[in-house]
Order: C-alpha cells, then structure tokens, then sequence
C-alpha cells in the first residue's frame, strides 16, 4: 500500500535525532497540507451572545457561516486552541455566569459537538489556550480575581483534567498564550494588569515563571501568536495600547520591539499565523480566536 501520511523528510530525523525526540517512524512525516481554514465560534453582537460558527478559506478569501458547527452552548470570552483534525473551544460566559463545557470542532464534516469528558474542571471564562499536535492547555481566567489553574485536553481521547503542576504562577484573566510544539508562553493579565510570563513544559506538565521573558509592561486584553522560535504578544490596555513584544523562546527573554508596533492603539484584538516551521505540527491560538486547519 502507498504511503499517504505526507512527506518524508531527512532534514526533519537530523532535527529531531539532535534533540533526543525521534522515537517513532511517525515523527519525520509532516503533512503534506498548508492550513486552508479558520474557525470563529462564539462572542456577541449588540449585547447579544451567540453560537454561531464561520468557517473562513484560506485559498478564496471568504467566510460562511456552518450551522452544523455551531458551539453546543452560546457564549462569550471562551479560549480555542487544536491540532490539524480538530478545534477544541472551552469555557466562556453567558448571562448566567461562567461555563465549564467543551465543544469539540471536527473540520473533516464541519460538525461541532459537546464533549461532556473534556469539560473543564471548573467553570471559568477570559483564559488563554495553546498547544502542540497531541495536547492543548487552557489557563487562567476567572472568577475575578483571577485563577492561576491549567487545564489539559489530550485530542487522543478527548478527556480534560486539571494540572497542577501546571498551574500559572500567579492568579489572572485577560491574559494570552502562544508557544512551540516544546513550550507554552502565557503572559500578562489582570488584576492588577501584570507583566508575568509563564512557560508551560509540555513534556513534563509542569509551568514555571520566567522573569527573563515578563512583557515590556504590565497589561491585559491583548493578543498574541508566533512561530516555532518567537511570541508576539501585541495590543492591549491600560491604554489602549499599540505595543508589540517578542519572547525568544530559546532565550526566554522578552523586548518590546517598536518597529513592531500596531498600526493603531487597540485593545482585546485576535491574532493567528502560520504555523509552517513547526515541528511536530502544532496548531496555536488564543482566546476566541481561529483554529488554524
């Protein structure tokens, strides 16, 4: 039978035999796919909360709404992160209060269906979430004034549970997160608007503060994305702000950089990118932002 994972590559065993990571032949197949779409689920409009679903392609510029792929529940200020498969969006608000519950995204039939196994444990909203191919992290939110816990969903079997070691160092919402297939970066947030920046090791579920990589400034509602070497984290209040920071993974060192800066002053702005240089494949997003396909 012909081979149909993707694309083989020496470069890729060179790299992953230098960092002691080539265990199984499927470690040197990429796929053989650009993403192509983005999902959008959730928010409100005109005060009211809604479920709704777009799905934009990459390839023709346009989005439409997918009704079969509407979250299960209508809420706000969720966080959404997965892999090349599917979108996992968790937590959120609604008039209510604060959700626990996980909708899980399947982009192969554009259905969206609640997974009680994966639904948080405890009810929070304004988190962040990242993560690499097999696993994603959702930390921090509220309740006010903010919860330092982490939470882990493992794609294989849809199933969250709550990682203490994991824990972010300091209790805040409003903050976000990026990172590489290696490490997660959570930064800022409030109360009161903070500069921290914590690195979640995937490998061993464990995060730690690392003072080297604080945000230029303390702040909150901003958003941030990267590659497989660097973190933007751009945006945000007190202000609004039109600041741009870059955190050096293999430095963990953080510096504004000024020639980086938004265009405009904005707060609570979404941000994406591709993800090409990653290895493995890892999708990345924070807060109601899209799932990259």
């Amino acid at each position: 039978m012909s081979e149909v994972r993707g694309v083989f590559t020496l470069s890729v065993i060179s790299i992953l035999s230098s960092r002691n990571r080539w265990e199984t032949p499927n470690d040197v197949w990429r796929p053989d796919k650009a993403p192509n779409t983005g999902y959008f689920g959730g928010g409100t409009n005109n005060q009211v909360i809604n479920s709704t679903m777009d799905k934009t392609t990459y390839s023709t510029d346009t989005t439409a709404a997918v009704p079969g792929a509407n979250l299960s529940i209508a809420r706000r200020e969720l966080a959404a992160t997965g892999n090349s498969t599917a979108g996992y969006f968790g937590a959120g608000y609604i008039s209510s209060g604060r959700l626990s519950t996980m909708d899980k995204v399947t982009y192969s039939s554009d259905t969206t269906a609640a997974v009680p196994g994966a639904n948080f444990s405890a009810t929070r909203a304004q988190l962040a979430a990242t993560g690499n191919s097999t696993a994603g992290y959702f930390g921090g939110g509220t309740p006010f004034p903010g919860t330092v816990a982490m939470d882990k969903v493992t794609y294989s079997t849809d199933t969250t549970a709550a990682v203490p070691g994991a824990n972010l160092s300091v209790g805040r919402y409003s903050l976000a997160a990026t990172g590489n297939s290696e490490a997660g970066y959570f930064g800022g947030g409030y109360f009161p608007a903070k500069s921290t920046m914590d690195k979640v090791t995937y490998s061993t579920d464990t995060t730690a503060e690392v003072p080297g990589a604080a945000l230029s400034a303390g702040r909150g509602y901003y958003g941030a994305t990267g590659n497989s070497t660097s973190g933007y984290f751009g945006g945000g209040e007190p202000g609004p702000l039109s600041t741009m920071d870059k955190v050096t993974y293999s430095t963990d060192t953080t510096a504004e950089v000024p020639g980086a800066a938004l265009s405009v002053a904005r707060r609570s702005p979404g941000a994406t990118s591709a993800r090409a240089n990653a290895l493995p494949e890892t999708a990345v997003v924070t807060g109601p932002a899209p799932v990259i396909v």
